[in-house]
C-alpha cells in the first residue's frame, strides 16, 4: 500500500475497537480515503486489584527469565508500570503473540509466525526458569500450559479486563450499507453479537485468526482474515477484500 493511494476512497468502513484504542484505526482508514463509522462495542478497564498483581510483579522482574504479553493493550500496561521502576535491569527475554503486541512493548525475541497464544506456546523453547504473563483478564490458557509443559513456571498477572458496552441500536440502518466492519478482537465480536446479532456489511475483516474463531461461532463463514496482526495489516486487508468487489 503507498502512502495517498486512497486505496479506500468512496468506501465506508466500521470501526468496532475498542474506544480508547480507535483513534490509530480510524486515522490510517481515513488516510486511504475512507468514511468511517466508530461503533465501539467494548471498553478496557483496569484489572479488579487496581494493578497491584502487577506491580508486585515488576518489582521482582529479576525473578522472571522471559516476560510474555498477548495484546497491545496488555503490552501498553506493562511498559507503563515498568517504566516508573528506572533501576530495574531488564535482562528478562521478550516473547510476544503478535507484531502490534510487540511494537507496543517496544522489543521481542520472540514473535510466532501465526499469531496466537497457541503457536508462541508451540514456538517456546524448553527451560526450567520463570515466566512472567501479563494479560487481560478473559485470556485463554493455550500459551501457559504449553510453555509449563515444556518445564516452566509461570505466573500470570491480569492486566486488564474488556468489558462491553452498549451503543445505539438504531444504527443497523448504517451498519447494513456499510462497505465493511473491522473487528480487532474476539471479544469485540461477542460484545458486537450480544447487540447486533448476525447485522453487519458482507465484507467482515478480522484482525488475526482468534478473532476470525469467534467470528465463525456467531454464525459468520465469510471473513477475510488480516495476514499481518496490526493495524496496518488490518487496512490493507480490508483494502484487498473490497478491490475485489
Amino acid at each position: 500500500m503507498t502512502p495517498n493511494s486512497l486505496t479506500l476512497a468512496g468506501r465506508t468502513i466500521i470501526v468496532t475497537r475498542a474506544t480508547e484504542r480507535a483513534g490509530g484505526l480510524t486515522t490510517l482508514l481515513h488516510d486511504q480515503g475512507a468514511q468511517v463509522l466508530e461503533i465501539p462495542v467494548t471498553t478496557t478497564v483496569d484489572a479488579v486489584d487496581g494493578g497491584r498483581d502487577l506491580r508486585t510483579a515488576i518489582n521482582n522482574i529479576e525473578s522472571y527469565d522471559w516476560v510474555v504479553v498477548t495484546s497491545p493493550e496488555g503490552a501498553h500496561r506493562f511498559r507503563e508500570a515498568i517504566s516508573s521502576i528506572t533501576s530495574v535491569r531488564q535482562h528478562f527475554k521478550v516473547g510476544a503473540v503478535g507484531t502490534a503486541t510487540a511494537a507496543a512493548l517496544g522489543r521481542a525475541d520472540l514473535v510466532p509466525n501465526v499469531q496466537t497464544g497457541r503457536s508462541l506456546g508451540e514456538s517456546f523453547p524448553s527451560g526450567s526458569g520463570r515466566i512472567l504473563l501479563a494479560v487481560a483478564e478473559s485470556a485463554g490458557t493455550d500459551f501457559e500450559e504449553a510453555a509449563r509443559h515444556k518445564g516452566w513456571t509461570v505466573h500470570r498477572v491480569t492486566t486488564y479486563r474488556t468489558i462491553p458496552i452498549t451503543p445505539d441500536r438504531d444504527r443497523k440502518t448504517e451498519i447494513v450499507v456499510a462497505d465493511a466492519i473491522t473487528f480487532a478482537s474476539a471479544s469485540s465480536v461477542r460484545a458486537w453479537h450480544d447487540v447486533f446479532g448476525t447485522t453487519m456489511p458482507k465484507v467482515v475483516v478480522a484482525m488475526g485468526p482468534m478473532t476470525a474463531t469467534a467470528l465463525t461461532e456467531i454464525g459468520i463463514s465469510d471473513v477475510v482474515v488480516a495476514t499481518e496482526q496490526s493495524l496496518t495489516g488490518l487496512v490493507e486487508a480490508t483494502s484487498r477484500a473490497l478491490a475485489s468487489r
